[in-house]
Order: structure tokens, then sequence, then C-alpha cells
């Protein structure tokens, strides 16, 4: 599939523009189309996003205000951003809407076009009631829509029909991008670039919001009728509440100090990078302390979040005592003896009617006949011999349950988690603290060192200071981010056992009113897809570290330092060299980081299957000179229609001459100014063949 025509009408700059592409080859994928910074570029990429999924679109711009999940904001961001969008000249002029067409041809040669078009009043105010969503099918333009349904069921068809025909929304970020971006996302944990990468690879946004929106309505439904209200539910979901509550608080502070950290972490690599340049000797030597400090730094957090792992889950079990620990086995092994007995007992008492029933047709073939005490002793005594199998029940049986929110499998799992703790011993503890106090030490130490090491060029004292502040700065935000992630874990899985508390409840109202059976059934639904979206990530890991492994040596300029990336089933990443050597250990370049990150991109668009052309605004974003070439020779690669919006600083000269092979058409964005209004026009060519005719 690949976009054969962009039409743009009181878009932004633009007053009226059409982009015609012809269909990619094996060896021809690329479209180009260039504009110094200003001209427009960008608006063409905000108008091929929104023109695909409106409102949906809006977290994928970048210069948009919006930066969140919530959809009252998410409307209001969306307003702000289409009153700027429409052409200024347009309502004085009488004109009172923006339109975008895309039209997408697929390997049939059959065409699919989506027109949107939004409306404004007299002052340019946008009027959402009134945008039009058109898709018109095939060569004849036969329109397709939802028929008479209207507000949000209207646009939910229209989702599920481009998401279905094209490409769902929560994988657009991995086909059309803005470079500039992806060095922001570069500098976030590898592992939850990841986690969010294959989470948005199977829609598990979507998902996630199902879960919580059955949730809420289950909540809703069951307050409907109070009278049949159960007091452990109310609690329940009190609790769950106050948990979803506290876990929203610490996410909001994880995104808020993030990007924060992002911007220090640059700083200090652009601090150190200049430091260096100054010379060998003792600077060299501050550079490498540096390093060093941060390699300790490292260390004692991994010590300090591995001790505080063994304090909440195994010390803390093991404190216990082994007579209870003991008791508490013995007691579950005969709970589940207990299960098994009834289980069988209850199968069993299913099927004595009828095997009394075939007793009692087997005596009337006897000869003497019996009579009617003879045969009902006999079949007393065959009811008796039957009660006999089952009692008295098993020696290691279980008079009750005191667990038994517990099935078998998970009995088992708690059995195996006691016996593990049998084997913790205090010289594992003693060896972990003694690494941390060594690690502070030593960190102690070299920060002394460095405090007495003596500038070598002017002003290196104030820049010294300068970074010895960043990583205070941020080995502070360091150890928050990591305290949060560990409590968000934790708070995570107190609420999602929460959610299977209310699920098993469930079970306990399946005769209560409609309204509440329907409750209870929606948080049965919710807790099924959690546990699809449990096992959904760790089914992809394999394939994406393979397609990930293969991006980056296609990209990385030190092509024989990564041999492979291992990604476990937490998502936790590996950069492994033929020694089986995890790179990241040693502190990558921001160039590093950013291929990665454009690697990652490649594998979630390769994985998914979709063959949906890449659309990427400024592709070279900040990437480093040594990798711009990389990042260009993977596109060419691609199987399917790229089409770059580039600078005049970016895909120019050597990096131009590197893809024109594959070059299938160019198109130049020129603008004026009429009076106080911009104007942006598209014309074919190139910023180099325009030089060149003047």
């Amino acid at each position: 599939m690949y976009i054969s025509q962009i039409t743009l009408r009181d878009w932004k700059a633009y007053t009226t523009a059409s982009f015609d592409f012809p269909r990619p080859t094996a060896d021809k994928n690329i479209i180009l189309i260039g504009a110094p910074n200003g001209y427009g570029k960008t608006s063409l990429f905000e108008a091929i996003v929104l023109g695909m999924f409106g409102r949906d679109g809006l977290p994928l711009i970048a210069r948009s205000p919006f930066s969140g999940g919530d959809k009252e904001r998410l409307a209001t961001s969306y307003k702000n951003f289409l009153e700027k969008a429409l052409h200024r000249g347009a309502t004085a002029a009488g004109r009172n809407s923006c339109s975008v067409k895309l039209v997408f041809v697929d390997d049939d040669d059959e065409p699919l076009e989506i027109q949107r078009i939004w409306h404004f009043n007299d002052s340019g105010i946008y009027r959402p009631q009134d945008e039009e969503v058109h898709i018109f099918q095939g060569t004849t333009r036969k329109a397709v829509g939802p028929g008479a349904l209207q507000g949000a069921e209207r646009t939910n068809w229209f989702r599920d029909y481009i998401a279905e025909n094209l490409l769902p929304f929560t994988l657009a970020h991995f086909f059309m991008f803005d470079g500039e971006q992806v060095s922001v996302l570069a500098e976030r944990e590898m592992s939850a670039q990841v986690r969010a990468g294959i989470e948005g690879l199977l829609g598990i946004p979507v998902l996630k919001t199902l879960a919580r929106d059955l949730r809420s309505y289950a909540e809703v439904r069951r307050k409907d009728s109070p009278n049949v209200s159960d007091k452990t539910i109310e609690k329940l979901e009190l609790e769950r509440h106050q948990l979803t509550f506290e876990y929203e608080k610490k996410s909001e502070r994880y995104t808020e100090i993030e990007p924060s950290l992002a911007e220090l972490k640059e700083e200090r690599e652009h601090l150190t990078r200049e430091l260096a340049s100054f010379g060998a000797g003792s600077q060299a030597l501050l550079q490498e302390q540096f390093e060093q400090i941060k390699n300790y730094e490292r260390a004692i957090e991994q010590g300090r979040a591995q001790l505080e792992d063994l304090m909440m889950k195994d010390i803390a079990l093991a404190l216990s005592g082994l007579g209870l620990r003991e008791a508490l086995k013995e007691r579950l092994a005969g709970e589940g003896v207990r299960e098994r007995w009834e289980s069988g007992r209850n199968q069993g008492d299913s099927n004595l009617e009828r095997f009394i029933s075939a007793v009692d047709s087997g005596m009337e073939g006897i000869d003497p006949a019996l009579s009617s005490g003879q045969r009902s002793a006999v079949l007393d005594s065959a009811r008796s011999a039957w009660e006999k199998l089952w009692f008295p029940p098993p020696e290691n049986c279980a008079d009750d349950y005191l667990h038994p929110y517990l099935n078998e499998v998970e009995r088992a799992k708690v059995i195996d988690r006691l016996d593990e703790l049998d084997e913790l011993g205090a010289p594992a503890i003693v060896e972990l603290l003694n690494m941390i106090a060594s690690n502070e030490d030593a960190l102690r130490r070299l920060q002394e060192e460095v405090t007495r090491t003596e500038a070598v060029a002017p002003h290196v004292d104030s820049k010294r200071e300068r970074l010895s502040q960043l990583n205070g700065e941020i080995q502070a935000l360091d150890q928050e981010i990591g305290a949060l992630k560990r409590e968000m874990s934790a708070l995570e899985a107190q609420i999602n056992q929460k959610n299977t508390e209310l699920t098993k409840l469930a079970g306990q109202w399946d005769q209560a009113k409609p309204s509440v059976r329907r409750a209870m059934r929606a948080l049965k639904v919710a807790s099924m897809v959690d546990e699809i979206v449990a096992k959904a990530v760790p089914s992809q890991i394999e394939a994406i570290a393979s397609a990930m492994t293969k991006a980056h040596r296609s990209m990385a300029h030190k092509k024989d330092l990564v041999e492979r990336i291992a990604i476990d089933e937490n998502c936790d990443v590996k950069l492994l060299n033929t020694d089986g050597m995890d790179l990241r250990g040693y502190d990558l370049s921001a160039g590093e980081k950013q291929i990665f990150t454009q690697a990652l991109i490649s594998a979630i668009s390769s994985v998914s299957g979709r063959g949906f052309p890449m659309v990427v605004d400024t592709p070279l974003g900040r990437l480093d000179i040594e990798h711009r070439k990389g990042v260009l020779n993977h596109l060419v690669q691609r199987e399917h229609q790229v089409i770059l919006l580039s600078t005049n600083t970016e895909v120019v000269g050597e990096y131009l001459r590197e893809i024109a092979p594959h070059v299938q058409k160019k198109y130049l964005v020129h603008f004026e100014r009429v009076g106080d209004i911009g104007q942006s026009t598209a014309r074919p060519g190139y910023f180099e063949e325009t030089e060149a005719r003047v």
C-alpha cells in the first residue's frame, strides 16, 4: 500500500496544495519533500496524521500542547489546534472550513480515499459537531460509512474502519513520527521504550481502556441495586480506588520528572564532551573519574533496589519462622486434598442415580423375581456401598478451607515459594550489604579525588562545578525514578489482586438482579482482558528482539560492537557484543541511543506486518554525522513507500547523494507573503536543483 495523493485546502499556510506520488518499486521507494524551517513542512505532516485519525492523532504531533490520556484535555487541545490550523485568509474570503484528502492505493491498484473536513463559524471557532469524514472505495469511488449512526458511535465506526483497512492509531507513531522527537524518546529507559512499543503493536492501550471502562460500568450497574449490595464488594472497590489514586499520582510524577532527567543527562553529556576538548592530563583524568562515579552510583542503586526487594518479599516472609511456614504448607496441601476429594465425590454423586437405576433395572431379570422389600434392601445396600467410597475422607484431608481464594495452581505456587525461603541465608544478605557499603566508600573517595583535580583550561572550574551539580541532580532523580517504578509495580500488583478478588466474588451474584448480574459479568470480562494483557507482551518479545538486531546492525556506525539485542520477559534490554558482554554497562552516546530507538520503531513496524507507508518529519533530527547515512540506508531498504520531510540542512549534499538512486519523486515547498498572510505552495523539484537553475 502507498499514498498516491495528498490534497490540502485552507490548511495552515496552504490555501490549496496537491502532492501526487507514483507506486514505489523494489529500487525506488523514497519520496522527498523539502522545505526550510517555517515553510510548511511540519504542517504537511500534521495534515497527514489528523486527516487519517482526527482527534486520536493529536498526541503524535510534537507542537501540540496535549501530553496525556485525558479525553477532556484531548478534546480541548484538538479544538485549539484546529483553530490555529485554519488558513488566516479563509474566513475573510467567506471560506469557513479546511480539509485534507488522502488517497491510498493497495497492491491490487484499488484506491481508498479519506477526506476529512473541519468546519468553523465566522469568527474561526471550530464546530466539532460538524466535522465530516468521507471514505470512498475503488475506482468508482463508492462511498462507505456508518449509515445512520451519530456522535461517538459514528466516530468509532470510522476509527475501526481505518484501523482495519489502513492502520490503527495505536501503531501510528511507528509509521508517522518526527525525527526531533526520537531524540527525546531515546533518553527514556530502554525497557520502557520496548514495553511501550510492544503494547502499541498489540493494541494493549485499547484493551487497558476497555478493562477500565468495564470496571467503571460494573460499579455504576451494581449501585443501581442497593438492596443487593455487598459490603465486601464496596470495601474492595474503595481499596482499589485508593490504590489507583496512589498509582496515578506516582505515574504523573514519573511522567513529570522523566523529561527533566533526559535534559539533565543531555546537558551532562554535552558538558563532559566540552571538558574533554580542553586537552589531556588532569582533564582526561577528570572525565574518567566522572565515568567511574556514574558506574558506582549505578551499582549502589541496583544494590539498594535488590535489598529493598528482598526486604519487601523474601526477608519479611522468612521472619515468619520455619514452623509457621511448614504449618502453612501442610495446611495448603490438606486443602488441595480436600478440593480433589470434593471434586471426585461431587462427580460421583452426579452419577449415583444412574447407577441405582441400572441396579434396579438389572434386578428385573432375576429368576425367581425379588420381592419389593428385597429389591428395596438391595438398592439401600447399593447406596450405602456407594457412600462408603467417599467416607471417611483421606487421612491428610483438611476439615474445611481457610484459604478458599486459592485454586490448585495457586496453592502449588505458594508452596514452591515457601520452599525457596528455606534456602535464604544470612550470608547472601550480608554479602549484598557489604557490596553496597564498599561501593559507597569507593564513591566517596572518588568524589573527594574529583574535588582535588585541578583545572587545565579557562572556565573549567565553573564547568566542573556545574558538572558536579548535574551529577547530584541526576543521581537524585535516578533514585526517585527507581523508587517510583518499584512503588508503581507494587501498587499495580495490589490493584490486580483487588480486581481478581472482585471477579471471584462475581460468581456469588450470578442469581442477583439483572443490573447486578451484568455488572459482575463485566468484572469477569475485565479480568479476562487483564490476563490477555499480561500474556501478550512476552509473546512478541523474541520477534521484536530479532527485528531490532537486524535494524540496529543496518543503521549503527560501529557495526562490530552490538552483535545482538536481547530482551527478557520483563522487557529489560541487553546490547550484547560478540563476547556476550552487555554494552549498556558503558554509557552510550546520544547518537547510539537514538539508533536504538530508531531500531525499535523499525522493528515494531516490521513485526506488525502492516504494509503501510512511513512518513518521517525531520528524518535526521539530532542524529550525529556518524549515524545519518546508516539511518538513510536503512530506510531505502524498506519494502514500502517512505516519505521524508526534510529541511535544507538534512537530506542534502552527501546525504542526498547517498539515497538519490532510490528517490522516486521530489517536491519543494515555497513560501511567500501576501500582505500579512503567509502562503505555501508545492512544486516539483528540490533544494539543490533550484539552486542549480538559479
